[in-house]
């Protein structure tokens, strides 16, 4: 328990403030694949990076996407928590609010026998604290089942969204829509049963604004 918890404080203390809130972000509509942006690391995952870049969600810098040249075995070794970067879009899905970047030279990016990028996240390289983009695609009496990228989809209890306490005894279905797009983080991993716990709930202790979720117009 002390190793964990000591783990869990050495985390969160890397953790990075956004430049800005949620508020006033660019659209993904208006971001064009190639184009150069600016942004900062906002954390690190065993399978890349999640970088602000001043849209409506973080974008993903997958561990592919990093070099060409070398073996990257974990994103620390090319970038930390609060780094400033210039990257470019790689993808962008504007529909289901995803974003993916890239620091590879433009050409360098194209590697017909390299899908890395499209792989489902293994379980095992997630870890309690990380911080995801999810997308909600069943919700039920108790909750939802959000889609991560991952081997398995996450589950976010309704009394784990920040939208339960003010819902006043409302069922999950009147706050929670299929297709919200929310930023989570991760409260339990069971490598054994392939299941993933997910909380909404922005921890007070992590620098930065509040998050919000993100519906489709």
């Amino acid at each position: 328990m002390y190793v964990k918890d000591s783990q869990r404080k050495k985390k969160r203390a890397s953790r990075i403030a956004r430049p800005k809130s949620f508020d006033d972000r660019t659209p993904l509509s208006d971001l064009s694949i190639g184009t150069e942006v600016e942004g900062k690391v906002i954390s690190l995952t065993n399978f890349g990076a999640y970088v602000d870049v001043g849209t409506e969600c973080d974008g993903l810098l997958h561990i592919s996407q990093m070099s060409r040249t070398e073996f990257i075995e974990h994103p620390r070794q090319v970038l930390n928590p609060g780094d400033d970067i210039t990257c470019r879009i790689h993808r962008v899905n504007p529909d289901r609010k995803k974003l993916q970047l890239s620091l590879l030279e433009p050409g360098e990016d194209i590697d017909p026998d390299d899908e890395s990028d499209e792989d489902p996240i293994p379980l095992e390289d997630i870890a309690v604290d990380d911080e995801l983009w999810g997308e909600l695609r069943r919700v039920t009496a108790y909750g939802a089942y959000v889609e991560l990228g991952a081997e398995v989809d996450g589950w976010l209890h309704f009394m784990d969204h920040p939208e339960f306490g003010s819902a006043q005894g409302a069922p999950p279905s009147d706050y929670m829509t299929v297709g919200d797009r929310v930023r989570v983080w991760v409260s339990d991993v069971d490598n054994e049963r392939g299941r993933l716990k997910l909380t909404a709930k922005r921890p007070p202790d992590l620098p930065g604004p509040r998050r919000e979720m993100l519906r489709r117009p």
